[in-house]
């Protein structure tokens, strides 16, 4: 080999050890042994802080899906932050109680011992094939120590508003790995958002639109709709490269022929007789990041056939009963804020059975003080437009402060409420529903829980 040659070879190399070393950080060149095991520390303790902060995120996540209200949307939840676990959890079959006992008091001293919407039920889900379930739920409430919750609490009461022994839920469902169908009296799609500021014990969603003319929203099919076809639907983000979203919601449901409630007219011959919406649809489209933000939008309308539309007039409805509803929520490890607004139209009523057109605006929020105790807080408000000269001075407005103490997240609890009432009647001058304040001590205890 000739010197020259070899030089060659000697240069080559040299480029080859510098392009090498180019590649390596000079951060671990310089690094003495001791300074390694402190960089592996380092890398070690944030991969913990990691595991950790993800840890809490999936407990939050946990505590804020156990207090929907709607199982299927519990489900949903499950599918979407636990997949592994979802699709190897066992068959199941379980009954179940919640009991929601509560004293109330107004600010003219009367009181009173009611049911705050305590309900029995029983829910099962089979796995038929992988990621394929079959599930059902039925679920019934007590309405038996009190007759004012329609006004009070709109949620707990019944499709007939004063049923004492009522039907809450009874639906079956099929579950694929891209969403639900559902068939029975369930929650509505249009409480897939009304249900963010849904929230507290004894009182709230009057201006939502979820619970309308004195009823749990079952014939209108914006709360418990009875007799409904559902579909959910989960569209994965990723294959739009949106890696901060969770799958995107969108729900469809149809109901046919369901009663008008706080509607009846005698005819000539003394018969009492009712009238029936026609065709009712009720559409919601959520979207949620992995920060644990929702923006959800629900639309509900039911037809007014056209034959009826006279009679109906006498009542305030002048059309198709129409119900929109845009909502937000956020919520965190030690805090939840919640509200909606809502446009309504020929879908809720005054104390008196009278619909109107109008606008309604929710906020819930609660703040974790101590350990296990929670602050609440929030504000319901329901205003008929300016030209539903029926309504009157009709409108809901208060605000509720309360305290929570929670022995097991929001599934067994103590808690206590203000509700600071500025509504009036449509007449303010002679009413006999007092809107005077109201203060609530309760218990929700939920077996099992």
């Amino acid at each position: 080999m000739s010197r020259s040659s070899h030089l060659q070879k000697i240069k080559a190399a040299s480029a080859t050890l510098v392009w090498l070393i180019t590649l390596v950080p000079a951060s671990v060149i310089a690094q003495t042994p001791a300074e390694k095991d402190a960089t592996e520390a380092a890398e070690l303790e944030d991969a913990e802080a990691a595991v950790i902060e993800e840890s809490v995120k999936e407990q939050t996540r946990e505590r804020e899906t156990g207090a929907e209200e709607d199982p299927i949307a519990q489900r949903q939840a499950s599918k979407v932050d636990t997949p592994v676990e979802h699709v190897t959890k066992p068959n199941e079959f379980k009954a179940y109680t919640s009991l929601r006992v509560q004293y109330r008091e107004g600010s003219d001293g009367n009181g009173q011992l009611d049911d705050g919407g305590s309900r029995v039920g029983a829910d099962g889900n089979w796995q038929f094939r992988p990621s394929y379930w079959l599930g059902g739920r039925a679920e019934v409430g007590f309405n038996v120590l009190n007759s004012l919750d329609s006004i009070i609490n709109p949620g707990a009461s019944s499709s007939d508003g004063d049923d004492e022994v009522f039907l809450r839920l009874l639906y079956a469902a099929i579950e694929t790995p891209k969403g639900f169908a559902i068939l029975g009296k369930a929650w509505s799609t249009y409480y897939n958002v009304a249900g963010f500021t849904d929230r507290f014990q004894g009182t709230g969603g009057s201006a939502s639109g979820a619970f309308n003319a004195g009823t749990d929203g079952g014939p209108s099919g914006t709360g418990r709709a009875d007799e409904v076809l559902q579909t959910r639907i989960q569209i994965d983000p990723s294959r739009y490269h949106a890696k901060r979203l969770k799958p995107f919601t969108l729900n469809v449901q149809f109901q046919n022929n369901q009663e008008i409630p706080s509607v009846l007219a005698v005819e000539d011959n003394g018969d009492v007789q009712g009238f029936n919406y026609g065709y009712a649809a009720g559409l919601s489209a959520l979207l949620q990041t992995r920060d644990n933000f929702n923006l959800g939008i629900a639309y509900n309308h039911a037809d007014i056939k056209e034959e009826d539309q006279q009679a109906l007039e006498q009542v305030g409805i002048d059309g198709d009963a129409k119900a929109l509803l845009l909502g937000a929520k956020w919520f965190s490890e030690n805090w939840y804020l919640a509200s909606n607004f809502s446009w309504m139209w020929n879908h809720m009523t005054t104390a008196d059975g009278i619909y109107f057109d109008g606008n309604g605006w929710e906020t819930y929020g609660q703040y974790n003080l101590y350990k296990r105790w929670w602050a609440i807080a929030g504000w319901n408000y329901l205003k008929p437009n300016d030209n539903q000269l029926q309504a009157g001075n009709f409108q809901i407005k208060y605000g509720v402060l309360g305290l929570r103490y929670s022995f097991k997240q929001f599934k067994q609890m103590l808690y206590a409420n203000i509700r600071f009432d500025s509504s009036t009647a449509a007449d303010a001058e002679t009413t006999d529903i007092d809107f005077s304040n109201i203060y609530t001590i309760g218990i929700r205890w939920d077996y099992p829980r």
